[in-house]
């Protein structure tokens, strides 16, 4: 067999076919097209036992990928636009690899035009490669909002922020970097330009958590929770907004923790201890009463 039969077989999609027939082969001769061969194969192996929820055999496949490439010609750096897409797969199954430590090691700066390139799917816009690894990036920030962790990320934003200086992610990003660094006046003037233009759930309840004057962060949760259309994701919002409530408005507090309660029974969640003690205590709220205040509230923080 000969390396266009391998090439043959994988365009037939009997990627296990192969992955059994490359590897002799790239064992005995380590040559241009066995090495371009063996790269390609085990990319399609690794999806593969990711679909069969191999993810042992998978990682150690993305491990071996890792070796591989600086042994491969790849003029056209496609073979790294593979790369980081096998990397994205592997964040999203492997709890324990850290996309900000793979880039840190790859560099950001290798990624081509075409990486950070919008795509397409069935006539929707599609985030590109490059974005995605920033955005898998931003969230190990976010576990882990710590001085170290922001300055390790920022070349990774200011690499961004050269291909998308406007995008809504990217400022987002800068933000969280401002807050964690104790700069919070500039992260709140970056959330207040975002919601002029946005109207995410999320960029309201961010805002929300830095703004100090109470009534401003009883009309952004207010905003947040009528923006988010899934109840799962209310919860918080919901106790917070009850808990700034709590001391002037007993009615409208019971509403919230309600829908918290009722929200979490339906999912099949223990309740919030605050939430079983205080809400029987409280004075109910009509829906349709809650909404007139609520809608109030939030015309009156936007005007």
């Amino acid at each position: 067999m000969e390396v266009k039969d391998i090439f043959a077989l994988r365009r037939q999609g009997r990627t296990e076919e192969a992955y059994e027939a490359i590897r002799p082969m790239y064992a005995a001769h380590k040559g241009r097209y066995t090495t371009l061969a063996m790269f390609w194969v085990a990319v399609d192996m690794m999806r593969l036992r990711y679909q069969q929820r191999r993810l042992e055999d998978a990682y150690k496949i993305f491990l071996s990928l890792m070796r591989l490439y600086p042994t491969m010609d790849d003029g056209d750096c496609k073979g790294q636009s593979a790369m980081m897409r096998a990397a994205l797969l592997v964040f999203d199954h492997n709890p324990s690899f850290s996309m900000l430590k793979f880039i840190e090691e790859w560099g950001i700066t290798r990624l081509t035009d075409e990486d950070w390139t919008m795509g397409q799917a069935n006539g929707h816009p599609v985030q590109s490669t490059a974005m995605r690894i920033v955005g898998k990036v931003f969230k190990e920030v976010e576990a882990h909002p710590t001085t170290e962790m922001a300055l390790r990320a920022a070349p990774i934003l200011a690499e961004a922020l050269k291909h998308s200086p406007y995008n809504m992610n990217n400022q987002r990003y800068k933000a969280m970097i401002y807050r964690i660094m104790g700069k919070r006046d500039k992260a709140v003037n970056i959330y207040w330009h975002l919601i002029q233009h946005h109207r995410q759930s999320y960029l309201y309840h961010e805002l929300a958590e830095l703004v100090d004057d109470r009534d401003t962060k009883i009309a952004l949760l207010c905003r947040a929770i009528t923006t988010q259309r899934e109840e799962k994701y209310r919860q918080r919002m919901r106790f917070t907004l009850a808990g700034l409530l709590f001391g002037t408005d007993k009615a409208r507090a019971r509403y919230e923790l309600d829908k918290c309660v009722a929200a979490r029974k339906q999912a099949a969640m223990p309740s919030r201890g605050r939430c079983r003690t205080s809400s029987p205590a409280l004075p109910r709220c009509s829906p349709s009463a809650m909404l007139t205040r609520r809608a109030s509230t939030g015309c009156r923080k936007r005007s």
